[in-house]
């Protein structure tokens, strides 16, 4: 086995940056997310070929997977500012391994009862809302300011890379061995995540109390607020809230289409997805490497554009499965490299932009409405391919998700040339 170096080393501001620490989270990260990336795939195909959903029964379980971040988000970032962040991640990926596990245990027992599934996603939801408002906060106590951009890049290349390998794993395993097999990976993950987690040695620096007799809901409408009055945040929130919402509805279109209509099977449909994570590795990898020429802003404006325009691709569609796997599979791959460079660059700014004792709430009061939009663009999602069909619902997400970017375009953002002028917000 390889010796981890034990290196310390010290930036200019005298904090440590324990590298074996950085990469523990860093392994963490990578297996959770790639369990989550095969149940990404394995969770609907499961409703859809296993349990018979219909669309809207579909929509339902996405709505429940993601009704966590609307009910959960603001009480959760005030926890995240109160309570040491490792503990909170530890115990999400402990609840997520035993909720996840119970889905194929269900299947194999033979209950078929959706409303048990959507109880399991809820809860488990639950803890994936606290678990992202804790790595969020997490990362900037390991780091410095000055290597937090390449600690989010190499973070979201690892997630990114993850994304071609677990949805080309988990349309493999839902192909060769069910889907309920590939949802029981998934679960598996978040243990060895955990694990890594647990051996994490640095001791989390004590936290900044501003007040000293504040209730959690005034911590979190203070969370809220400033994400509301950032002229940088809030750009990227409206940014994020739009996409977020019509993502659901292009995804939710896009499997009903691709598996009953064209036919597509799950190593197929993995791979169109495969291509998109092959997008966002490059896009990630990179990104940071083209900031310096061209300026922060303008590099995270043009990849947006680039990255949300790209879905309008679903218009050269074909009912043939070959082509219709080389036209999403080009799509997906152009969308990956701009999400990739704008989200590596849209999350650093987000770190920079707030003061470290609000990162928690201020995080909690972004991901409340840029989270709490996919449930709502789930159950539209579900509605529309009932009544207008999943084609017309896929190509509807498309639009507005290419909008999206306006919001960023119409802003300060652009305008950026270096991170450190976003300080202060």
């Amino acid at each position: 086995m390889t010796q981890v170096s034990t290196t310390i080393t010290h930036d200019n501001e005298g904090r440590a940056w324990v590298e074996p620490d950085f990469r523990r989270l860093w392994m963490a990260t990578a297996v959770s997310r790639l369990g989550s990336e095969m149940g990404e795939l394995a969770l609907p195909l499961l409703a859809i070929i296993t349990l018979s959903a219909s669309a809207g029964e579909l929509g339902i379980l996405r709505t429940t997977q993601f009704l966590p971040f609307l009910v959960a988000t603001l009480p959760f970032g005030v926890l995240v500012d109160r309570v040491p962040k490792r503990h909170l991640m530890i115990i999400s990926d402990l609840g997520r391994f035993v909720l996840v596990a119970l889905i194929p245990i269900l299947v194999w027992l033979g209950i078929t009862t959706i409303e048990w599934y959507y109880a399991l996603v809820f809860v488990a939801g639950l803890f994936t809302v606290l678990y992202q408002l804790a790595d969020f906060a997490y990362l900037p106590l390991l780091v410095s300011r000055s290597q937090i951009i390449d600690a989010n890049g190499k973070l979201t290349a690892t997630q990114s890379g993850n994304e071609i390998a677990g949805k080309g794993i988990g349309g493999m395993i839902v192909e060769w061995l069910t889907a309920p097999m590939a949802v029981l990976f998934d679960a598996m993950t978040y243990l060895i995540s955990a694990l890594n987690l647990l051996r994490i040695e640095r001791i989390e620096p004590p936290r900044l109390h501003t007040a000293t007799h504040r209730s959690a809901l005034a911590d979190g409408v203070e969370g809220l607020t400033v994400a509301l009055r950032n002229r940088f945040i809030r750009p990227l929130l409206g940014e994020a809230t739009t996409f977020n919402f019509f993502n659901e509805i292009f995804i939710i279109g896009l499997l009903l289409y691709t598996v009953r209509e064209i036919r597509l099977g799950p190593i197929l449909l993995g791979l169109v997805f495969v291509a998109g994570g092959l997008g966002s590795v490059l896009g990630a990898w990179f990104g940071a490497r083209v900031t310096g020429r061209f300026g922060y802003g303008r590099v995270l404006l043009t990849t947006l554009i680039l990255g949300n325009a790209a879905p309008m691709s679903v218009l050269l569609l074909h009912s043939n499965a070959a082509p219709a796997v080389t036209v999403l599979g080009s799509g997906f791959l152009v969308m990956g490299v701009g999400i990739g460079i704008a989200n590596v660059h849209a999350v650093t700014l987000r770190q920079i932009a707030i003061p470290e004792h609000l990162r928690g709430r201020v995080n909690a009061g972004y991901r409340l409405i840029s989270w709490g939009a996919l449930p709502l663009g789930a159950l539209l999602g579900g509605i529309l391919a009932e009544s207008a069909g999943p084609y017309n619902t896929t190509l509807i997400g498309a639009i507005g998700i290419a909008s999206a970017t306006l919001w960023v375009l119409f802003s300060p953002i652009p305008k950026l040339r270096a991170i450190t002028d976003a300080i202060g917000g």
